[in-house]
């Protein structure tokens, strides 16, 4: 029996999930947003400024959809400068186009940059009291766990820029995703190509997707990092259902057509590459490189055992640029020793 990964029917779009605009900390408006991003070829953006919930169902239209979201963080508690401090960031992406109330509210703290002069449009459960931020692993999962509940997709974002290692990334839970290409964080030299990060949370046994974005705060940040969504149609309702079951990988440039489970192998087609790698959650990998005489491969297929904690697949461009499918994991598709 075929197993489809990335659904054999729907169309790709291309989306940039992490974005702010001059309604917190960026210099574009939103409508200049979507412009700029239509030129590159994009479909969707994730709208998620700093601390604030602001919808924007006025961008939509048959070419263009704009997902509502905002992005929170949790600065550790010391008295230095903020480069020296971790500052741990979520994004918090709507999967219902109703949902207008901003979960984890503060009526007066945690706002900077201009988010303090548009915090005014945030709705808010005005029944609940104010969620005080802790640099903690409990406080990180609870404000996950709760905008989950309140029904948002949870991303745990650019762990290098936040200056995390292992202590800090392996007590968070609650998450949807990682944030695999944060483009911003890597145009700036760190090291926010973080599937080394995405393995060792999948090692500790957590279900997560990986998503990409630029955190584009002005315009040369713009078309690094993206998230290819597979879906019916250019809706909210589809585009929210693909996000929530994983229909979607992430690039910076390379594509993937197809990927699918047959007879106790995952088969992989893409846009020319110079290798496509293969690995899990134990010391089983594979890498398919081009023929002799050939410059690049566009298939290729790799056993999967039973006892492999998970699988995922890379691909890497002539240019070095990489493309990552979302862990998948052997139980889900009928995989047999």
């Amino acid at each position: 029996m075929k197993y489809w990964i990335l659904s054999q029917s729907g169309n790709n779009y291309k989306a940039n999930l992490h974005c702010h605009t001059n309604l917190s900390d960026g210099v574009l408006t939103p409508r200049q947003v979507k412009e700029l991003y239509l030129k590159k070829g994009y479909s969707i953006v994730a709208f998620t400024d700093h601390d604030v919930f602001i919808p924007h169902p006025e961008l939509n239209d048959k070419n263009f959809l704009a997902l509502n979201g905002f992005e929170a963080e949790i600065n550790e508690p010391k008295n230095e400068a903020f480069e020296n401090i971790k500052s741990v960031h979520m994004n918090f992406i709507a999967l219902d186009k109703n949902i207008v109330n901003q979960p984890c509210w503060h009526r007066s703290l945690y706002q900077f940059s201009n988010a303090c002069n548009t915090k005014n449009q945030v709705k808010f459960d005005r029944t609940k009291p104010d969620f005080i931020r802790e640099y903690s692993g409990e406080c990180v999962n609870e404000f996950m766990k709760e905008c989950k509940k309140c029904g948002f997709f949870a991303v745990y974002n650019h762990p290098a820029w936040s200056l995390h290692d292992y202590t800090d990334w392996s007590q968070y839970s609650e998450m949807d995703a990682i944030e695999i290409l944060n483009g911003g964080s890597i145009r700036e030299g760190f090291c926010d190509q973080s599937h080394i990060v995405y393995d060792g949370l999948l090692r500790q046994g957590k279900k997560l997707f990986a998503v990409a974005g630029d955190d584009n705060h002005q315009t040369y940040d713009t078309g690094l990092a993206y998230t290819v969504i597979r879906a019916g149609n250019l809706c909210y309702e589809d585009i929210a259902a693909a996000l929530k079951n994983g229909n979607f990988y992430t690039s910076q440039g390379p594509e993937i057509n197809e990927l699918y489970v047959e007879n106790n192998r995952v088969y992989i087609t893409c846009s020319p590459a110079q290798k496509i790698t293969f690995n899990t959650g134990i010391r089983h990998a594979g890498a398919a490189y081009p023929k002799e005489g050939e410059n690049t491969v566009t298939a290729a297929s790799f056993e999967v055992l039973h006892h492999d904690k998970y699988f995922r697949l890379t691909v890497t461009g002539p240019d070095g640029k990489t493309a990552y499918t979302n862990a998948c994991y052997p139980q889900d598709y009928n995989i047999n020793d």
